[in-house]
């Protein structure tokens, strides 16, 4: 065995390390959605042993990764009781056969919009376990000191290219994404310079994998109901640039930013408007930034107010038509630079970044984006969701539950890492002409004929599991 694996040495580190673990790094925020995971270890005469599952690879939430026995708190339960509750559900665990240890720091999922805390346990009698058939497809045995082999150790890297975390290849299955992360942080806290002093970053191109390539996915469900289907594999893709020649062609044959803004803005409160079922006496908030996006997102407030929403618009940046605030304060909406307000409500309207912005979060939009982390509300975005570009994913961004983009679907859809973030995708019409878009050299987007928003069918199926934001400590 491995000295620095002996039971004394080992739980001695990993009690030490657990409670020098801060209160609030353990805390879920109170109006997020929160899960629980169980780490548990078995003793063995080569080391800790850690239990795993296989997911089902039908599962509607990371379809066939590796993962701990976990899941969602129900009303008024603690963290350990939801991971042991959670384990018993899934992997037949009973209770009283463990010890629990500590609980380790939260980390958020970005696809799921979840909040997870690990509960350390030591499995003091071990017995039998039953998996739960409709959830997990196997239980797996993991000795600690096959993640020590350094043949198993692989490499993530995520989607701004300037961090990489951990992965193991364990036989035929990954050990990746959020799983690999509480992983990593257990072995740095138990077990003395686990790595030797490598760093994720510091493995070779070999040692690099793709997971959420291969990763089993699942037909995404319409959020809109009666919104006729277009097939967007064969459609006009545009990049940033592009979309700024369809705006200054538009702007030179009299058709301003603000006429964009109010086809935009319509599309965007009725996307809303549809995922609530009703808006009359709802609250939406409505976070607008200060360009063309923004502008549409004021439009949505102001509609949204005409549908009999209670509607409040948190500015992240000076809005670009500053006659559309006057409107939206004889509207009686409260308007105010973003404060993080206590209450979401029951839909937020991400207007915050279009497709010209710089690729990473700053300032207000930043702390919005990381306030609505701590929300369990539904999302809808304008364009494309806040912090992502016209080419893709560049790092954290908004996960909404449907965006609305305009004019036609930005290049960087067709990369299934965007799918979860997009959520159910829309296009809606803001009116370009046939001959805007063949003076660009483009087909024209010609897919309104039944009305002014169709729902986007891409040819990649959806699935939380298809990116490589599996999981980051907040």
């Amino acid at each position: 065995m491995d000295p620095r694996l002996e039971p004394e040495r080992f739980w001695a580190r990993l009690r030490s390390a657990l409670e020098q673990v801060d209160d609030r790094a353990k805390s879920p925020p109170p109006d997020a959605r929160v899960g629980a995971v169980l780490v548990l270890l078995e003793d063995s005469e080569a080391g800790p042993v850690v239990v795993l599952t296989r997911r089902r690879p039908d599962l509607g939430s990371h379809p066939g990764q590796i993962s701990f026995a976990g899941g969602r708190l129900d009303p008024d339960e603690t963290i350990e009781q939801a991971a042991l509750r959670e384990a018993d559900e899934e992997i037949g665990l009973d209770a009283d056969s463990v010890e629990v240890v500590g609980v380790g720091p939260r980390f958020y999922i970005p696809p799921s919009r979840f909040w997870v805390v690990p509960v350390l346990a030591r499995w003091r009698a071990p017995h039998e376990l039953n998996p739960n058939p409709w959830e997990v497809d196997a239980i797996l045995r993991v000795p600690l000191a096959q993640l020590l082999d350094r043949s198993t150790w692989r490499t993530v890297t995520l989607s701004d290219q300037r961090a990489r975390t951990w992965a193991w290849q364990l036989d035929d299955d990954l050990l990746w994404g959020a799983t690999a992360i509480v992983m990593a942080l257990l072995l740095e806290a138990a077990v003395e310079d686990w790595s030797g002093g490598t760093r994720p970053e510091d493995l070779d191109d070999e040692r690099v994998v793709r997971p959420w390539e291969h990763a089993p996915t699942w037909q995404r469900k319409a959020r809109l109901d009666g919104v006729p289907e277009v097939d967007s594999a064969g459609m006009t893709h545009v990049t940033a640039e592009q979309m700024r020649e369809v705006d200054r062609h538009l702007a030179a044959v009299g058709v301003p930013l603000a006429s964009l803004a109010e086809h935009a803005g319509r599309g965007l409160a009725e996307a809303t408007r549809g995922l609530l079922g009703r808006v009359d006496g709802r609250l939406v908030t409505v976070l607008a930034g200060s360009g063309g996006n923004g502008a549409g997102g004021l439009v949505a407030a102001r509609l949204l107010a005409g549908y009999g929403a209670s509607v409040v618009v948190r500015l992240t940046g000076e809005p670009v038509l500053a006659d559309q605030v006057e409107a939206l304060r004889l509207a009686g909406i409260d308007v105010a630079d973003f404060d993080r307000p206590a209450n979401a409500g029951d839909a937020v309207v991400d207007a915050m970044l279009g497709y010209g912005a710089e690729p990473g979060l700053r300032d207000l939009v930043a702390d919005a984006v990381g306030w609505l982390q701590r929300h369990d509300v539904r999302v809808v975005s304008n364009d494309l969701p806040s912090g992502m570009l016209a080419d893709g994913l560049h790092g954290l961004c908004v996960t909404a539950d449907i965006t609305v983009t305009v004019a036609a679907p930005k290049v960087g859809f067709r990369d299934p890492i965007t799918h979860p973030f997009l959520g159910d995708l829309y296009l809606a019409d803001i009116g370009v002409p046939r001959g805007v878009w063949e003076q660009l050299g483009l087909e024209p987007v010609e897919v309104f004929h039944h009305g002014p928003l169709v729902r986007l069918v891409r040819d990649q199926r959806g699935g939380d599991a298809g990116t490589p934001e599996q999981g980051t400590y907040g």
